[in-house]
């Protein structure tokens, strides 16, 4: 039973595998079109001055920004794919992919409006008066890309927190009590997947990621009464 158990959800994660990148390859030759238009979203925010230093950057860049845009944009399918595709094997509700959406998009958003612009002019003030920055389009749109996905991704920690609990993996006590631990596993996590190595962009990140911690497990706990209360476990 549990070898067909094992064939089926290798199945699944095949087939969520496959359709997950047809998506992003059809949406992001949709990008394409308005990759113009989705870069000049990305530089408004911070208002600075690009520069491209070789004849094809401005198109590679356009074709970079269009698969990093195709990958946003097929976040709820994605999610859909993947829950459709292993329903059989695990009964989770689609609500918690629902809200893994939403979360991932409130990251994104958050990013983009209050910390992108932030931490990109915390690094341009290392420069002085007498060094003047000249950033190429396509690394600034590697660097913006990376740190709204870091986002997005972060602001899925309360739902994370909830999965395990709800596969038995987890407690309230055991978070309570390896709070320390999180802390210290947040800040490195924080310090990985920053696109830049300074103190500051990490904390950026560390902050907001510790914040969703807590508010997940105080989520767990909630459950975990509701549970008792219900007389399941």
């Amino acid at each position: 039973m549990e070898r067909e158990r094992l064939i089926v959800f290798l199945g699944g994660v095949r087939r969520s595998v496959l359709h997950s990148l047809l998506v992003i390859g059809i949406v992001s030759l949709v990008s394409f079109f308005f990759a113009k238009d989705l870069f000049s979203l990305l530089t408004k925010v911070v208002g600075i001055k690009l520069y491209y230093f070789t004849l094809p950057e401005v198109f590679f860049s356009m074709v970079e920004l269009a698969l990093l845009s195709g990958t946003f944009f097929s976040v709820p399918f994605i999610l859909f794919i993947v829950w459709k595709n292993l329903k059989p094997t695990f009964r989770i509700s689609f609500y918690y992919f629902l809200a893994a959406g939403v979360l991932f998009y409130l990251g994104s958003l958050f990013c983009y409006l209050f910390v992108l612009k932030s931490g990109i002019m915390f690094l341009l003030g290392y420069g002085g008066e007498h060094v003047k920055p000249f950033i190429s389009i396509e690394r600034y749109i590697v660097f913006s890309g990376a740190f709204i996905f870091a986002f997005g991704l972060t602001f899925q920690t309360p739902i994370l927190l909830l999965l395990l609990r709800k596969l038995g993996l987890i407690k309230y006590d055991t978070l309570a009590k390896h709070r320390r631990l999180a802390i210290l596993l947040i800040t490195i996590f924080a310090a990985v997947i920053t696109p830049t190595p300074d103190v500051y962009n990490m904390l950026l990140l560390a902050g907001p990621t510790y914040l969703l911690y807590e508010v997940g497990s105080l989520m767990v706990k909630m459950d975990e009464l509701r549970r008792r209360r219900s007389g399941d476990r």
